[in-house]
């Protein structure tokens, strides 16, 4: 009797967890672009929401990175950091390093890198399958998609791809 009424009292929670898992799998592609430099492919890129829709600082989104070369994750968080400089997010540079060195691995070509955000903007990090984790600042989603999804992006081309601006 006591294992049944066990069943009973967490059979709400479970239902949620899994009810939150499937919303991830039904998200919608806003769009998907290829990031090149000079003559290498060097990942390709998928937005992801609920509706198929996305404004910047919308939460839930989902962002895949698919890697068509090998790289190790302290170069990914250099080039992070470039991007970050770029947008003029100076104070960014160097704050997460540890964090991201902690949660990425290096990645293989055909590895996917995912970032998952909830309804609040917390995001967490996913390697192909595998969860990795995120940080506990809330506004490192934000300054983390910025990277790929803001209107003074480095790549505006692939902004608008992805966010179904052009194809």
């Amino acid at each position: 009797m006591r294992n049944f009424l066990m069943f009973v009292l967490l059979l709400p929670l479970v239902t949620y967890a899994n009810s939150n898992a499937n919303d991830l799998r039904e998200f919608k592609i806003v769009g998907e672009s290829r990031f090149e430099y000079y003559f290498w492919d060097v990942y390709d890129a998928k937005l992801s929401s609920p509706t198929g829709q996305y404004e910047f600082g919308q939460h839930p989104s989902q962002l895949s990175l698919t890697y068509l070369r090998d790289f190790a994750a302290k170069d990914i968080v250099k080039a992070t950091n470039e991007q970050w400089e770029y947008l003029g997010k100076k104070e960014l540079m160097g704050k997460y390093d540890d964090a991201l060195i902690a949660l990425w691995p290096d990645i293989k070509e055909g590895e996917t890198l995912t970032f998952i955000t909830d309804i609040n903007g917390k995001g967490t990090f996913f390697h192909d399958d595998k969860k990795l984790g995120g940080l506990d600042d809330i506004t490192f989603a934000d300054n983390f998609l910025a990277i790929w999804l803001s209107p003074d992006t480095s790549e505006p081309v692939m902004r608008n791809q992805l966010i179904g601006k052009s194809k």
